[in-house]
């Protein structure tokens, strides 16, 4: 996963950190019942590795903020500041998951098998709020997940929800509104390729991972590649739909099963209708609708 760039990641700031289980591990960290973390003798490990960790790396907070998942574990890092010796983010992410091996039972002393993917994600916590939004996050990661198996069906249902100052009509997992990071996108048909808005948005897009959701209509080319981004790193989606629902409307397959796994969430400001509006209208609806989420991103930042 591409890290923030031009940021420099030895600043003493907040990290929330997601490790990913290498594809073909078969380890499970823990297991979940009831919305409930079920240690096991691997999980116990990990836990003694990472409250451990501050102690061989001094450039590092103790970690007391985590949650480790049957495949991934979260954890929110800090950095210490005016540290005599301080690393990069990256690299404490790195010795982290190599403790973690190291302390799994029955691994091998020498070389112990990859339990971690390569890639891993990281949320820089900068804004007002962010912090307990992620501590949120964590501590609420277990009954999300046992919701999500228990509830598949909640999630392909219409009700109404309020997000951004309005009251919208929803289909999928309106939980997501409640995401530590709601990323909009709004990109032009007119950029290409090369066109530096276009890489910008791409880059925006590749960040969006676990705790995070990119909002907008994903029709333009752009706002396509940028939903791959997204879907290949992780995150959620809120896809805004300037012609509403229509009669006994329901996503494609794909999309059906994002909304069932928790992953999408469709919205509209306008109720089902009989006859898809002009293009004019549509036109005006999405703007009507991206200017909503822009101007509600705003007022986070300038908290």
């Amino acid at each position: 996963m591409g890290r923030l760039p031009g940021f420099d990641y030895k600043k003493p700031f907040f990290y929330m950190v997601t490790l990913k289980r290498a594809a073909g591990c078969g380890v499970a960290f823990s297991s979940i019942e009831n919305g409930v973390i079920v240690p096991n003798c691997v999980t116990e490990a990990f836990e003694a590795a990472i409250r451990r960790f501050h102690e061989t790396w001094y450039c590092i907070e103790p970690i007391t903020r985590y949650a480790i998942m049957p495949d991934h574990i979260h954890l929110i890092m800090k950095l210490r500041s005016g540290a005599e010796r301080t690393v990069s983010l990256g690299v404490l992410v790195r010795q982290l998951a190599k403790a973690l091996e190291k302390s799994r039972p029955g691994a091998p002393a020498a070389k112990p098998e990859p339990v971690f993917a390569v890639e891993w994600h990281d949320w820089i916590v900068k804004r007002k709020g962010q912090l307990e939004a992620f501590t949120r996050y964590i501590a609420e990661n277990p009954r999300r997940a046992w919701l999500r198996r228990q509830n598949r069906r909640f999630f392909t249902q219409m009700r109404k929800v309020s997000f951004a100052g309005r009251e919208w009509f929803a289909y999928g997992n309106e939980k997501i509104l409640e995401l530590p990071v709601i990323e909009p996108f709004r990109c032009s048909r007119s950029w290409a390729r090369d066109d530096a808005e276009w890489r910008k948005a791409v880059g925006r897009a590749e960040r969006i991972g676990p705790g995070g959701a990119g909002a907008g209509t994903f029709m333009s080319p752009c706002e396509k590649e940028c939903g791959n981004a997204i879907f290949k790193a992780g995150g959620a989606f809120i896809v805004l739909r300037p012609e509403g629902f229509g009669e006994r409307w329901h996503p494609s397959r794909e999309k059906e099963r994002l909304c069932a796994e928790g992953r999408m969430l469709f919205l509209s400001l306008w109720p089902e209708e009989a006859a898809r509006p002009d293009d004019a209208t549509l036109y005006r609806r999405c703007h009507e609708m991206g200017d909503l989420l822009l101007a509600s991103r705003q007022r986070e930042e300038d908290e």
